[in-house]
């Protein structure tokens, strides 16, 4: 039994349309956020080298940073790299926040000039 070749070509839209719709929201399209992963772990462990956790003005941002990095790291465990690669930015702009917060808080000189030098 032959299919003619109307009959063909609506299947070909159809099997055509269901994987388009599939791979805009798939996770199998979407791609590790390796590097978002990495560049937010490198500015929390700047943050904390900058004692941003033992900052009374940074504690609060660098708490945020942290959490959002567990997050992230969570979601990237199960394969929700959309979620992820936002957390791990998140984390990544808090982390660097709170570092420089805490550099320009620790320097010992509190003069403008100096702090843009």
């Amino acid at each position: 039994m032959k299919m003619s070749f109307p009959k063909k070509t609506a299947s070909l839209f159809l099997s055509l349309a269901v994987f388009l719709l599939c791979a805009s929201g798939c996770a199998m399209v979407e791609t590790r956020p390796v590097k978002q992963m990495a560049y937010a772990e490198a500015a929390v462990q700047g943050a904390t080298l900058a004692n941003a956790e033992t900052n009374p003005d940074t504690t609060a941002i660098y708490q945020l940073a942290k959490d959002s990095l567990s997050r992230a790291r969570s979601f990237y465990r199960l394969k929700n790299f959309k979620e992820c690669r936002m957390l791990a930015v998140r984390a990544r702009r808090l982390a660097e926040e709170a570092e420089w917060k805490a550099l320009r808080g620790n320097s010992s000189s509190k003069d403008k000039d100096s702090v843009e030098k």
